[in-house]
């Protein structure tokens, strides 16, 4: 328990706080002030349970202090001492709710029982704060629980019902209602701020309703007709469009989608499944969006994405060529052609990014670039895509390697031995598949000697030219191989070998299985 003791007489002050044995009391801070003014200071800092002060005081007596410390501290328990047993004195401490009103001079036990009171009323007042609280607490988590079991279905609607009723919360549960989702994703959020959020931005909404954190990330908000007001689209909008408001002003990443008005509260489920439906969609729009349940534009290209058949080849034919411009162009169209294809499977654009990234991995380390940090286990390329949101962070992240790329070969500068490298693996790339490819067949080809074409060569990727060919014609195996059309025999032949045999040794000493096990799991 704080008290701040304001009075101007040096020796009463010190008298008082010397006779009183102020711990056994329960006071366990204590500070003073000379007068009203510098009270009124302290007070900013301190805000004191109990304050014991002197009527007449210069610059600003007790009750100047009383109705100043009133106002901004309600709950403050004041103890007027004084000398003057004036009428208008006792007034105004009657009209401050002053606790009591002790004469000077001050009779110490008089004092004690004044403080005790003080004390006593201080205490109450905290225990009946604390079981309001507990009573709030209470009633939010019935209702948050509430809110729950309608997206679950399978509940008992009078039990439910009678639940509600008992916490205060009146809606019929065979009137329309609707659901909005919400998908809040920087920063995390916590239940005392939307608790905050959603009361802000409902204010003034006369309908039912109720709201939970359903997990981490994700709030679920359900709105209730009532006997006066009808669910309806505009209502469903204007909520929607507030909430969003008031989250843009916690949250920097968000998304929201509203279901469907459903005719019944035992509906709501379906309601809530198509918000989370809706909510798929935000991942092809900007954060921040509000994805209505009778928006038109993801119903138009519902159809999914279509992976041209030569992407993938002309993406490395790109990388081989150092032909940085024509990938961005590249990234751009395929990113830009998703954002129409809103109906297409999440999973699968980010496995689509992927597989960019591993190209992009897998030719700079060809060139001794190393692009993603694997110093952890963790499949770095996945996990920076798997953690993004929204389609257009993900060509971030994928552009953001590419330029890293194409800055890690303009430090390593555009002289020769850059350009001979490029052009002796474009020559690898589209000769592969013969097998009597030698390097006397690239030496010709470049119209340099043998050995200064190893050298060069090593020099630029950390490899010899026959290490690379089999690292080549073993990842073109891999891809043939999970075309479960193919034999064996026919890939082997496709990546420049004849014989069957030599191609399965070479493929499971690089892979540590035999082609048919790689094509099993493939399978899985």
């Amino acid at each position: 328990m704080k008290l701040l003791f304001a009075e101007d007489e040096k020796f009463t002050r010190e008298g008082i706080r010397k006779s009183i044995a102020w711990g056994e009391l329960g006071i366990t801070e204590l500070v003073e002030a000379v007068d009203g003014l510098e009270a009124v200071a302290i007070a900013e800092q301190f805000q004191p349970d109990i304050v014991l002060t002197d009527i007449r005081m210069p610059r600003m007596d007790g009750i100047e202090l009383a109705t100043h410390l009133r106002r901004k501290y309600p709950l403050c328990k004041i103890v007027f001492m004084s000398g003057y047993a004036d009428k208008d004195y006792l007034k105004a401490a009657i009209s401050l709710k002053a606790v009591s009103y002790v004469e000077k001079p001050i009779d110490i036990e008089e004092l004690e029982e004044a403080l005790r009171s003080a004390i006593a009323i201080c205490l109450e007042e905290q225990r009946h704060l604390a079981n309001d609280a507990v009573a709030r607490d209470n009633k939010s988590y019935i209702k948050q629980e509430a809110a729950l079991q309608l997206i679950r279905g399978g509940f008992d609607e009078e039990l439910l019902g009678k639940r509600l009723l008992a916490v205060g919360f009146e809606a019929s549960l065979h009137a329309p209602a609707v659901t909005i989702l919400s998908k809040l994703i920087t920063p995390q959020p916590t239940k005392e701020i939307i608790n905050s959020i959603i009361e802000s931005a409902l204010t003034g909404f006369e309908n039912p309703y109720l709201y939970a954190l359903k997990d981490d990330n994700h709030v679920i908000l359900h709105l209730f007709s009532s006997g006066k007001e009808p669910i309806e689209n505009s209502g469903l909008h204007h909520v929607s469009y507030e909430l969003s408001s008031a989250l843009k002003k916690e949250f920097h990443s968000f998304s929201i989608a509203a279901g469907k008005i459903v005719p019944t509260v035992k509906r709501l489920q379906e309601s809530y499944t198509s918000a989370v439906i809706r909510l798929q969609e935000s991942f092809f729009h900007k954060p921040c969006s509000v994805i209505l349940h009778d928006s038109h534009g993801s119903e138009v290209h519902s159809e999914h994405y279509q992976v041209p058949a030569e992407l993938f080849n002309r993406f490395q034919e790109s990388l081989v060529e150092e032909n940085f411009e024509e990938i961005s162009r590249l990234l751009n169209t395929v990113t830009a052609d998703i954002h129409q294809h809103p109906g297409t499977l999440i999973v699968s654009v980010k496995e689509l990014y992927y597989r960019f990234a591993l190209e992009m991995d897998k030719f700079a380390r060809s060139r001794n670039i190393i692009l993603f940090d694997v110093s952890e286990e963790n499949n770095v390329p996945w996990k920076l895509i798997l953690e993004c949101h929204f389609l257009d962070d993900i060509h971030r992240v994928i552009t953001q390697k590419l330029d890293e790329l194409k800055q890690s070969f303009r430090e390593r500068g555009n002289g020769t031995m850059s350009s001979a490298s490029s052009r002796i693996i474009r020559y690898i790339h589209l000769h592969f598949a013969e097998d009597n490819l030698s390097v006397q067949d690239v030496s010709d080809h470049m119209q340099m000697t043998a050995s200064h074409l190893i050298s060069i060569f090593k020099e630029a990727t950390g490899k010899t030219i026959k290490q690379y060919v089999t690292e080549y014609r073993m990842e073109k195996a891999k891809d043939l191989l999970r075309n479960n059309r193919l034999k064996v025999l026919d890939v082997a032949s496709q990546v420049g070998f004849k014989d069957g045999e030599h191609f399965a040794k070479i493929f499971r000493k690089s892979t540590g299985m035999t082609p048919s096990e790689y094509r099993e799991r493939c399978q899985l």
